[in-house]
This record gives C-alpha cells, sequence and structure tokens, in this order.
C-alpha cells in the first residue's frame, strides 16, 4: 500500500487522533491532580474521581495509540521499518509509559481517592491535602510518575517528528 495510500493516511490520521486524546488526557489530569491536592478533601475527592473518568479514554488511546504505530509501519511497504531505531524507541517509550501509569499514577490516584474520602468522613472541616502525612506521600510517588509520563510524551514527538536514525 505504501504512506501514500488512503488507508495508510486513515490510520495516520486516527494515530495522530489517538495521541492526541490519550497525551491531553494525561496532561490535563497531572494539572487536576495538582489541584485536588492543594484543595480540601471534599473537593479532592471530585476531582480525583474526575481524573479516574477522565484516565479511562487516556489510557484506552494510548493503547490504541501503541496498537495503530504498528499498523502503519505495517501499511508503509517498508518505508517505515521495525527495525529503524527511532520506531524501536518509540514503541519502547509508549510500552514505559503504560507500565508507569499502571504503577505509578492510577494506584496513587487510587489511594488520594480513597484519603480524600476518608477525610471527609471524619466529620467537620475537610482538611486540605496537603496537609495529610499519607497523602503527601502519595502525591509525591503520584507526581514522579506524572512527570516521567509528560517527559516520555516530550522523547516521544522527538522520535516521531525528528526520526533519528533513519
Amino acid at each position: 500500500m505504501g504512506t501514500g495510500s488512503v488507508i495508510y493516511r486513515i490510520v495516520l490520521l486516527l494515530h495522530i487522533i489517538t495521541a492526541i486524546v490519550a497525551f491531553g488526557g494525561l496532561v490535563a489530569n497531572g494539572i487536576n491532580n495538582s489541584r485536588a491536592f492543594k484543595s480540601p478533601a471534599d473537593q479532592a475527592k471530585t476531582l480525583f474521581a474526575a481524573t479516574q473518568r477522565i484516565s479511562k479514554p487516556a489510557y484506552n488511546a494510548l493503547y490504541a495509540l501503541f496498537a495503530l504505530g504498528i499498523v502503519l509501519v505495517a501499511l508503509s511497504d517498508s518505508a517505515i521499518s521495525f527495525s529503524a531505531p527511532w520506531i524501536s524507541a518509540a514503541f519502547l517509550v509508549v510500552i514505559v509509559m503504560i507500565g508507569i501509569s499502571h504503577a505509578m499514577v492510577r494506584p496513587n490516584v487510587a489511594g488520594l481517592l480513597e484519603r480524600a474520602e476518608a477525610l471527609t468522613v471524619s466529620g467537620g472541616e475537610s482538611p486540605v491535602m496537603e496537609t495529610d502525612e499519607e497523602a503527601t506521600g502519595l502525591a509525591k510517588r503520584l507526581g514522579m510518575g506524572e512527570a516521567i509520563i509528560q517527559l516520555l510524551l516530550i522523547v516521544a514527538l522527538f522520535l516521531m517528528i525528528w526520526q533519528p536514525g533513519n
């Protein structure tokens, strides 16, 4: 088919759309989570729940991004090769992003949501999340995971634009 075919261009369009949905959702979640951590627990609970809702389509798009990348290489009729260094690096970056999401981001968002619920249940005025020692530990791990993902996003964009080794 080659890179000029209609099918290739449609898959490329889908690949770009899924990248926007995935990366946009993950970056927006980082902003939302930072705001939630600086909020009273009752408000933080709502914001962390929103993060979980936004994460589902963002992660699904990240998985689709990976699959569509494989399809693009296959449809390129050797114009792009799986052995190209930038392709291998790009696949590795997405796999690491998925791993960081599952190992560091998702569990810590869930933990912060549970902590916000616990602090809200205790009655009275909700404390600000950042004043809670347990929440601070969770937020540090979450922030580290989100920072790594955002750094990997920059690496992925570099690889896609400059295609080093090609």
